[in-house]
């Protein structure tokens, strides 16, 4: 009977060490398994802040020829900046502010592993975390200073850099709030804690770097080999960027020139608005179904029109022969055909272009789509085409056009900004392949629609008149000239051919549609 009883205690004894043997093994490997988990998050985040990190080295190399190209064509154009580097200025930001929004993310993120205290974090575990939010730290603060010794004394291109640009996804003040974090009091302590890390426990990293995975490593060797970190000194490093918000605050706009500006806008839209009411006819093309059907029969994606409306006051105020200037978007049809149907702001917009709204313009109440039925309530109009531009490079013209959309008018007229668009400004943006002229008027940087109209009419010119209308008539297309090319040239470029009457080209008083 006792015997009985002490093999049965026995084997409960037996099944508890299993049981308890089992629960040991159990909690071994859910650690290894929390572990590998760990490990393998933050080689992701390792791998993340490589790539971000070889994509800043390579835009950071770009900049100093850049920023050289872009002010001799400044001083080439007296002080105006050409499209071309504007769109690349542009291009550059936004990748620029998503490589500065997931550093930022990385290094927010990390830098909690310097001040825990609890034992779940491994010692390699912990160093690894630091690495990560270093490395990030290190590439912001690198990309940052690159961006102030290239731009802090070229106002023109630093303004730049604090424009919106919502064709790109990116708000306004880029450079401003690249500025204002890099001195963030929580984060430069996060980070001025993290060299002092780096540089206290430096032997103890260097023992377990080479258990650390691929990722790991290769950023603990880029942040050993910075120049920032050894010429900063550790604790230092922040030292040099504590004083930008108020240097930006005391330097980012001209006051006297930010005031003319803001008095000529306001000026130029009370007049704009009231003259853009009168109007004491309709267009000799409202309505007309052959020259429409000419039209659409001729129009490719990218295409620029150009109109002229004579029976209203804004006209009058427009130097030259043309008065807007506006972009073809194409058919959902051409732009399926052509595979830009996906294109981001293509997409964006499909049923407004599928319901027939294919003419991007900038009117007074903003840049907008509307229908060419709509459009033609008109007496002139013209079809230009780019010569030696790829398809590819005016369906990327038609995207960045349709990225404009929303965009208020400029009423002062200024090519150097882009937050705001004049209808002629609109194909400056969108063909930056273009050197179109540009004319300096009250302290801005104007291009009026018939500087885009003077780079066609012959041979050499970059774009290619397609079809004209005058006056009510069809007068030039690919199936007949009636001397509408002569007469194009003769309106846009004083060229007066002897069968060809000469006109008044009005004085320039603002650019106002």
């Amino acid at each position: 009977m006792h015997k009985h009883i002490s093999f049965k205690v026995a084997g409960i004894s037996l099944l508890l060490m299993v049981v308890s043997g089992l629960a040991i093994a159990e909690t071994v490997t859910e650690t290894i398994s929390q572990a590998a988990i760990i490990n393998k998050l933050q080689e992701r985040d390792a791998l993340r802040v490589m790539s971000l990190i070889d994509r800043a080295q390579r835009l950071r190399a770009l900049l100093p020829g850049f920023v050289d190209e872009s002010n001799r064509a400044i001083a080439e154009h007296n002080g105006a900046l050409p499209s071309t580097y504007n769109l690349r200025l542009a291009r550059a930001l936004a990748q620029a502010n998503e490589m500065r929004d997931g550093l930022f993310d990385q290094a927010l993120r990390h830098r909690g592993a310097l001040y825990r205290v609890d034992s779940q974090l491994t010692d390699n575990e912990r160093m690894a975390e630091i690495i990560i939010g270093m490395a990030a730290g290190i590439t912001l603060y690198d990309n940052n200073k690159a961006m102030r010794e290239a731009f802090e004394n070229n106002p023109v291109l630093r303004d730049k850099l604090n424009e919106s640009y919502p064709e790109l996804g990116l708000n306004s003040g880029f450079y401003n709030l690249s500025n204002m974090r890099a001195a963030n009091p929580e984060y430069r302590k996060a980070m001025n804690d993290a060299v002092q890390y780096f540089n206290d426990n430096k032997p103890a990293i260097e023992a377990q770097i080479p258990y650390s995975a691929a990722g790991i490593q290769s950023l603990y060797a880029y942040i050993a080999q910075s120049s920032s970190l050894h010429k900063l000194n550790g604790a230092n490093v922040f030292k040099e960027i504590v004083i930008l918000p108020v240097k930006a605050a005391k330097s980012v706009v001209g006051i006297s020139g930010h005031g003319l500006q803001r008095i000529k806008f306001r000026a130029s839209q009370t007049v704009g608005n009231t003259m853009g009411l009168v109007r004491w006819r309709d267009g000799k093309l409202k309505n007309d179904t052959a020259v429409l059907q000419a039209l659409q029969a001729q129009l490719q994606p990218g295409d620029i029109l150009l109109e002229k409306t004579p029976f209203t006051l804004t006209d009058k105020s427009i130097p030259g022969h043309f008065g807007h200037a506006a972009i073809y978007t194409g058919t959902a049809d051409q732009l399926r055909e052509l595979g830009a149907i996906n294109l981001a702001f293509v997409q964006k917009n499909l049923a407004h272009i599928e319901s027939g709204h294919v003419v991007v313009e900038a009117l007074r109440n903003g840049v907008q789509l509307d229908t060419l039925q709509a459009f033609m309530n008109i007496d002139d109009v013209a079809i230009l085409r780019p010569k030696y531009l790829s398809i590819e490079a005016r369906l990327d013209a038609v995207n960045l056009a349709l990225g404009n959309l929303g965009k208020q008018y400029d009423f002062n007229f200024d090519v150097n900004t882009t937050e705001t668009i004049v209808c002629s400004e609109l194909v400056y943006i969108v063909y930056p392949q273009i050197d179109f002229v540009t004319k300096r008027v009250l302290g801005s940087f104007a291009i009026t629609p018939d500087d885009v109209a003077m780079q066609a009419g012959d041979a050499s010119s970059p774009l290619a008149v397609v079809l004209f209308a005058h006056d009510g008539k069809l007068v030039f297309d690919a199936t007949h000239d009636e001397n509408g090319l002569a007469l194009y040239n003769q309106l846009v470029k004083g060229d007066v051919p002897t069968d060809v009457p000469n006109t008044q080209s009005a004085q320039f008083k603002g650019f106002i549609q």
